[in-house]
């Protein structure tokens, strides 16, 4: 175990040493970078300036800035809202290699790395990607894409996105074996079954149960699925004449959101096309990213553990917990000439979204927590055997390191929302919410348009795209 304990000092002193000052700071819970600045700017709808914020931590050095994969989602959401499509690509891109990267390097480590890892924390390691996250990369690269006029790059992000949701749990399977297999070998190495008794100590489930008490009283989507994603996908296709494909999308967004008349009418629009009644009307979508998604909070507890059969103490692990953010407005509504057409309603939750995500992933976090719990306090116990001094700074570290990753990417919405009106033969629409009143001007010349309008709080500035198709 001592071995262990030193590999993991050697990690953390490489840390340190090759400049990744961020997670070494991270992992003791002290926050050095600037994103708590770029997001300051986020909500006050300082969507350029965040981004710049956001670049700011980037590491120069590195060609792909693994160690900076929130920075670049940052600016790449920023971008977006700030109109500057090509940069916004340019972050999304560098995101999405990273994503890559992370994904091939978690595959190719071996165990003693992942255990020496377990002897600090998640937080000192590269910020990972959630699968949701991943998936609205791709989103977001569709709505640039759009947005330049580049359609068939738009279809092949949206395709990416649906089939990154899709083959999802099979993603998830590969990234957590390692996980598994560090497990099954120190069982090995211990031989005794004091890991599988503390892992299935039934006291362990209830404490857990009595903090999480929420955990699994919400309305989940299938697992990893983001509704707004499959409907912006289907909606898409369906602008584009690709019904048959629209409708398979549309019908599953329909599935996930049955309430919403938007959805339906799209869906039944699409079906008519296959059975040969165009749509012979000009349409506008109007779609809300409304407020701010659920970020982590960190929270610690006490659970036994064995540290032989026999032996049982109590130590602390941090586990992460989601925490609810509020809506900007209740909806948009949309007027024409004076007259109201329409209200958005919620397409996809984020809440759900990510919170199916993490009550799927939450039993392999706590794995990892009760696991690095475990390491530490063997090694601890051993190191005081030997040395006090030693065991005492052993115990310090392990207090140290005693941390929850509640790292994410904080500037997504709360929900999505879309409503459908007619295209006004004004080509004009006012748009309310809030304190808000937003003149929209479309070109006359176009067949569709996409209104994507974003307001992170009731006072942020708005950003509003109009996607010309």
């Amino acid at each position: 175990m001592l071995k262990v304990l030193n590999r993991a000092l050697f990690i953390f002193a490489s840390v340190f040493f090759t400049g990744c000052v961020a997670n070494l700071a991270n992992s003791i819970g002290v926050d050095v970078g600037s994103c708590a600045q770029s997001y300051e700017k986020f909500v006050a709808g300082e969507y350029r300036l965040s981004a710049e914020i956001a670049l700011g931590d980037k590491d120069e050095k590195s060609k792909l800035d693994e160690a900076n994969l929130l920075s670049a989602l940052q600016a790449g959401n920023s971008y977006f809202f700030a109109k500057e499509y090509k940069n916004s690509l340019k972050m999304l891109d560098a995101s999405e290699d990273i994503i890559k990267v992370h994904h091939k390097k978690t595959l190719s480590a071996n165990t003693s790395d992942y255990i020496a890892s377990l002897m600090l924390n998640d937080m000192a390691i590269d910020y990972h990607a959630s699968i949701s996250e991943a998936v609205m990369v791709n989103t977001y690269k569709s709505l640039d894409y759009m947005a330049l006029k580049k359609f068939e790059q738009a279809r092949v992000e949206l395709n990416r996105a649906v089939d990154r949701q899709r083959r999802a749990k099979e993603t998830y399977a590969e990234l957590i074996a390692k996980q598994k297999d560090a497990i099954a070998e120190k069982k090995r190495e211990q031989r005794s079954d004091a890991f599988d008794k503390t892992l299935n100590n039934p006291q362990i489930k209830s404490i857990i149960r009595q903090n999480y008490s929420t955990l699994e009283q919400f309305e989940a989507y299938p697992d990893f699925i983001n509704p707004f994603t499959t409907y912006l996908a289907g909606l898409f296709f369906a602008i584009e004449g690709d019904y048959a494909k629209a409708s398979s999308l549309l019908k599953e967004a329909y599935g996930m959101s049955p309430h919403n008349k938007t959805v339906e009418s799209d869906f039944e629009m699409v079906e008519n096309a296959l059975l040969g009644k165009l749509p012979k009307d000009r349409f506008v979508w109007i779609i809300y990213e409304n407020g701010l998604g659920p970020i982590k909070k960190e929270f610690k507890i006490n659970i036994p553990i064995f540290l032989a059969s026999n032996k049982l103490i109590y130590t602390g692990i941090a586990l992460p917990k989601l925490q609810k953010r509020q809506q900007a407005t209740q909806n948009i509504a949309v007027f024409s000439q004076g007259k109201l057409l329409d209200k958005t309603s919620v397409i996809s939750d984020m809440n759900r979204v990510i919170q199916t995500e993490f009550n799927y992933v939450y039993n392999d976090i706590l794995t990892r927590a009760i696991f690095s719990a475990m390491l530490k306090t063997y090694a601890q116990y051993q190191a005081g055997d030997e040395n006090p001094y030693l065991g005492l700074a052993t115990a310090v570290f392990q207090l140290l390191t005693n941390r929850a990753d509640i790292r994410s990417w904080n500037t997504l919405p709360k929900d999505f929302q879309v409503v459908k009106v007619k295209m006004p033969e004004s080509n004009k629409l006012l748009l309310r919410t809030g304190v808000h009143n937003i003149d929209i001007n479309i070109d006359k010349d176009v067949k569709h348009s996409i209104v994507y309008v974003r307001i992170p709080k009731a006072m942020s500035k708005p950003s509003v795209n109009v996607i010309n198709f």
